[in-house]
Order: structure tokens, then C-alpha cells, then sequence
């Protein structure tokens, strides 16, 4: 087995940022969207009508993966030559589903694409909606005017220009918890035409984001999501990390060796975060690159202390000033949150905690609640709806924020000499 440097060389370039060259997990979250566009596609194909509220709604931390399952459901149903694949439509926060024209363009450039090229220029310049990546296509959306006599104005219009399809279609919303900041009311129209299906389309929604994802899409009018419907997406278990690391060595060309139960190792530390996982994968690429495929010379202790470097940093990019300014407020309620807690019981820590010293007070102009809204969406709290209770989602974080957040002692050294606590 001959290991591909220059493969390695590209995955390293691409940064933590890119879809992994090889998908773990989440094979509960896969079989479920894959299982409602079946049964659309069959339903569709008897004539029948399709079921309302077929929504699936994936949340979870920064770095919990969510970006790379839509990558992977892309990559697997763009490749895929057998059967009735479903077609991707993935869309960017507001970018195009705020503007109906825009959208109702995406998605028949996905169903129809000769009757886009009827309707509307090919996709070319960043005109509007730059922010749709269509499978297929390799460019961005350009929305010109038709005439207004052809051009869809509603999914019921779209339903009647397009003669017949040929694969279900999962419209899929990353970074869903932004979406309505431009247009609500555009937004709203868009998301409850496709969650209620009254047009009887082959279409699934999906929105992944973060922890407030489903408080988002109630507030742009979606029902409230039936039980199995809303996906957690945690730390990865034993298996799923061994399975990642296995398959990625495997895509590389690298063979099993020491290496691997270093990685294991690694992925223990870090409470099997997928993020942190892809990144200890990255360092292990610096290594084995350096070394010119010698595996014999990659060191596990420099592995490792490249793998916390990295750790480290991921951390810190979860930061934010709010969070910085009030450091000892954040640290003394992540040491006394307890599993059981709820909303309430969290918004209880952060008054019980909080002081009018610095470092212990609220950032300014934020109320309890913005301040609770504001660590959801830094990653450092997650809500789980199917429990309601609040937690932080990564073990190694939590313990992160407590260290970061010790408040000086007595005996510390006065604040002008002291160094900064590590942000």
C-alpha cells in the first residue's frame, strides 16, 4: 500500500473547514432523510398525496458536523448511478431563501434544468443568491427577470410549469439558525410552503444549525417539530471515531500500524469531538507529510501536542468579547451546571453567579436570556428538546471555560503585573 502524499498535501491545505475525505457516523440521521425522500418518491409515483410536516431539523455545536453530513449526502447522491437518488438544493443562511425568485429559481435549476435554461440565464456571475450551491452545477445562482407571464411566483406555480419529475429533492438550509435576518416575512412564506407540502411536491426540508435552529423555525411559522424529527448531533462514541480514523487511513493509503492507536488515544482526550477528531487527523497529515510517508518517524508526543494546539485554538475561536468580559461568570456557572438542569435552571445559575464586579457581570445592553442565546450560539450551551435540558456539549470544553474563568486569588499578583486569563 503506497501512501498518497499528495492527497494528504490537499487535506491539509483544505483546512478543518472542508467535507472529510471519509464520513463516520451519523448513519441514524442518514437513514431517516433517506427514509422520508423513499417514501415521497413512492408516494409520488402512486399519485398519492404527500404527507405535511416532513421537516427534519439537525442541530448541534460548532464542529458537531453538521455542514459535513449535507457534504456527504451531496457527494454520495451526485455519485450515486443506480436507482432514484434524491437531488441536493443546499443553501446558505439568507442568501436565497429570503428572495422567492431566487429560490423558486434554485430549485428548478435542481428539478428541471432545461426548463431553467427556458426560463432564466445559465448559472454564471454572483448576481444575486451567491450564496446556493446547486449539485451539479459547480457555479452559483444568477437570477435574471423572465417574463412575468412564465416566471413562478409560488411553489403551486412551479408544481404547474414542471411536467414531470424525475427524483425526490431535499431542499437543505445550513447555518438554519440565521435565516430570516434579511426577509422575514419572504423566509416564512418559503419554510411553511415547503413544511405543510399543500402543493403535494416530491420536496423535503431540511435546516441544520445551531442549538436555537427549531426556537428559529417556530418563530418563521413552522409547527412545532413532531417527535423523531429533530436531530442532536453530539461526540461521536468509540466506534464512530475508530471508524472515522480507520477509513480516513485507509483513503490515504496509510497502513495499520502504532499510528492508529495514537489517534485512538487522541480521540479519547478530546471526549471523541468530531471537529477535534478531524483536526488530530489533520495534525497526524502534518506529520506523516513532513516525514515524507515515513510513518516509523512520526512521533506520538509531537502528534499529540500538534492535536491540543489545535484543540486549543478551536477553542478559542469559540470565544467572543461577551464571553471574554465575563470570563469568571462563565467558569463559575459551567463548574455548577448539573446534566439535569433546564432553561430555567440555567438562567437561575447566571443570576445566582452573577455580580457587579468585573469579570462576574453581564455583558452590557444584554439581558439573562441574550446572554444564554449568546453561549448557544458559541457552542459553549446546548438545549436538547426532546429533555429540555441544557448542557455543554463538549466535556473538554466545559473544562476549558472553568480553568479560563478561575477568578484571581488573594495572593495572585496585583492585576497590572498579572497576565491575562488566557483568551
Amino acid at each position: 500500500m503506497t501512501i498518497d502524499i499528495e492527497g494528504l498535501r490537499e487535506f491539509i491545505e483544505a483546512r478543518d473547514r472542508s467535507y472529510p475525505p471519509y464520513f463516520a457516523g451519523r448513519k441514524d440521521v442518514i437513514a431517516d432523510i433517506k427514509t422520508v425522500c423513499r417514501t415521497m418518491w413512492q408516494r409520488h409515483t402512486a399519485g398519492a398525496p404527500q404527507d405535511k410536516g416532513m421537516t427534519r431539523i439537525i442541530h448541534g455545536a460548532p464542529g458537531a458536523g453538521k455542514t459535513s453530513l449535507l457534504g456527504h449526502l451531496e457527494r454520495q447522491w451526485g455519485g450515486s448511478r443506480t436507482g432514484t437518488p434524491p437531488r441536493l438544493l443546499r443553501l446558505v443562511e439568507d442568501t436565497v431563501v429570503s428572495h422567492a425568485e431566487a429560490f423558486h429559481e434554485a430549485l428548478i435549476r435542481v428539478v428541471s434544468p432545461e426548463l431553467a435554461g427556458k426560463l432564466y440565464a445559465q448559472p454564471g456571475s454572483r448576481v444575486s443568491g451567491g450564496g446556493v450551491q446547486v449539485l451539479g452545477t459547480g457555479g452559483h445562482i444568477s437570477v435574471q427577470r423572465a417574463p412575468p407571464m412564465i416566471r413562478p411566483r409560488s411553489l403551486m406555480d412551479l408544481s404547474g410549469l414542471v411536467e414531470r419529475w424525475d427524483s425526490p429533492v431535499v431542499v437543505a438550509i445550513d447555518e438554519a439558525q440565521n435565516i430570516g435576518r434579511i426577509n422575514a416575512a419572504a423566509t416564512a412564506a418559503i419554510l411553511q410552503g415547503l413544511h405543510n407540502n399543500l402543493n403535494n411536491l416530491p420536496v423535503m426540508l431540511v435546516l441544520a444549525g445551531l442549538g436555537d435552529t427549531v426556537d428559529r423555525a417556530m418563530e418563521l411559522g413552522l409547527s412545532r417539530p413532531a417527535q423523531g424529527t429533530t436531530w442532536t448531533l453530539g461526540c461521536f462514541d468509540e466506534a464512530e471515531s475508530d471508524d472515522l480514523i480507520a477509513g480516513w487511513g485507509r483513503h490515504f493509503g496509510l497502513p495499520d500500524g502504532d499510528w492508529r492507536n495514537t489517534m485512538r488515544g487522541i480521540a479519547e482526550d478530546c471526549d471523541h469531538w468530531p471537529v477535534h477528531v478531524q483536526n488530530a487527523l489533520m495534525a497526524l497529515a502534518d506529520e506523516v507529510v513532513a516525514a515524507d510517508g515515513r510513518l516509523e518517524d512520526v512521533q506520538s508526543s509531537v502528534l499529540r501536542a500538534r492535536s491540543r494546539k489545535r484543540q486549543l485554538a478551536y477553542y478559542r475561536q469559540r470565544m467572543s468579547p461577551e464571553i471574554e468580559g465575563s470570563a469568571y461568570l462563565v467558569g463559575a456557572m459551567m463548574r455548577d451546571l448539573e446534566p439535569a438542569r433546564g432553561v430555567i435552571g440555567v438562567d437561575r445559575l447566571i443570576r445566582q453567579h452573577c455580580i457587579d464586579e468585573s469579570g462576574w457581570r453581564l455583558p452590557d445592553g444584554m439581558t439573562v436570556n441574550e446572554y444564554f442565546n449568546h453561549l448557544i450560539h458559541r457552542g459553549a450551551l446546548h438545549k436538547h428538546l426532546d429533555t429540555g435540558t441544557v448542557e455543554c456539549p463538549i466535556p473538554s470544553f466545559r473544562a476549558w471555560l472553568i480553568e479560563q474563568g478561575e477568578p484571581p486569588h488573594e495572593n495572585d499578583p496585583e492585576p497590572d503585573s498579572r497576565p491575562s486569563p488566557g483568551f
